[in-house]
């Protein structure tokens, strides 16, 4: 009768570690690693590789994983400055703390470096331009550019609030290349910014996923963002 206890005490305990095991993994699909944040917060923008060290920011923090995203290290970043992008001089990374966009053209850009790290995104020191510099970095958050040369956009559909108003309903429906072709997402969210590896890989930079959008908005559960890496080179 104890060892039947003790087999079944064993049994419980499996199938609770299965349990927990199935639902802190990351959702799998054809084309895309889908990586959540650690942060109940959008994911504003990446930099690094999925195949080494990645370093992502949600509005207020940095993290850093080196597992895609099964571990995170949260770095030093204490400011209550929101952050909007990356941008790697050499061998330090800035954080850029501005978004700015054109007012010719659709482009939105991160700008402001106003931390840097020689860590990889872990300790952050304050940036002073002691040169006082006219050209300050800045980065497209809306586009970026695989090495192969393609250029590729977040797509937007703006649709009016009301027949006639001025005023429209912004959804970002997903990345299209310059070309025209269609990136689709496995689900709907807020794209804030795309980034490219050395290997062409697209990094799609997101909000949680959204069930419902307009004046119904509404999360589909947790507020974890999400950054996608698509699996393979984008053309």
């Amino acid at each position: 009768m104890k060892a039947l206890l003790l087999s079944g005490c064993l049994l419980l305990a499996l199938s609770a570690c299965q349990k927990e095991t199935e639902e802190e993994a990351e959702p799998t699909y054809a084309d895309w690693y889908a990586i959540k944040a650690p942060d109940a917060q959008a994911i504003e923008a990446v930099t690094g590789d999925i195949d080494g060290t990645l370093v992502i920011m949600t509005r207020y923090q940095v993290y850093q994983t080196k597992d895609r995203g099964k571990t995170w290290r949260t770095s030093n970043y204490s400011s209550n400055i929101g952050l909007f992008g990356f941008a790697q001089v050499q061998d330090t990374l800035l954080l850029l703390d501005t978004q700015s966009q054109s007012s010719s053209t659709p482009s939105v850009f991160a700008t402001n470096p106003s931390y840097f790290s020689l860590d990889e995104g872990l300790m952050w020191q304050r940036y002073r331009n002691w040169r006082y510099d006219s050209h300050q970095p800045q980065v497209a958050r809306n586009q970026a550019t695989a090495a192969s040369g393609s250029s590729y956009q977040i797509d937007v559909l703006r649709t009016p609030v009301s027949p006639g108003s001025a005023s429209n309903w912004v959804e970002t429906v997903g990345v299209v290349s310059a070309t025209g072709r269609k990136v689709a997402l496995p689900q709907s969210h807020q794209i804030n910014s795309l980034y490219f590896d050395a290997k062409s890989r697209l990094y799609v930079a997101a909000s949680a996923p959204i069930c419902s959008q307009r004046e119904k908005f509404a999360f589909c559960g947790e507020q974890n963002g999400v950054l996608y890496v698509s699996k393979e080179p984008q053309p």
